[in-house]
């Protein structure tokens, strides 16, 4: 999946107002709390088959993090 293409399913998955940017820190997106951690964590398995654990989300720093998070292979 591409960048923009994430941004956008994170946008909609977080219900994000604003607009999101790979640079951007988690903990300046006001919608970046730990109900939005849990809906990555249902994203990544939804949408990248991948099972990850509620504190590997919760390091990601970035956007950008969390975008290489989900798509590491």
């Amino acid at each position: 999946m591409d960048e923009q293409t994430f941004l956008v399913l994170l946008r909609d998955t977080m219900q994000c107002e604003g607009h999101l940017k790979m640079d951007m820190a988690l903990a300046d997106v006001p919608e970046w709390d730990s109900l939005a951690a849990m809906a990555a964590l249902a994203l990544a398995e939804r949408s990248f088959g991948r099972h990850l654990k509620l504190a590997q989300i919760k390091k990601a720093a970035t956007v950008g993090d969390l975008y290489a998070l989900l798509t590491a292979h």
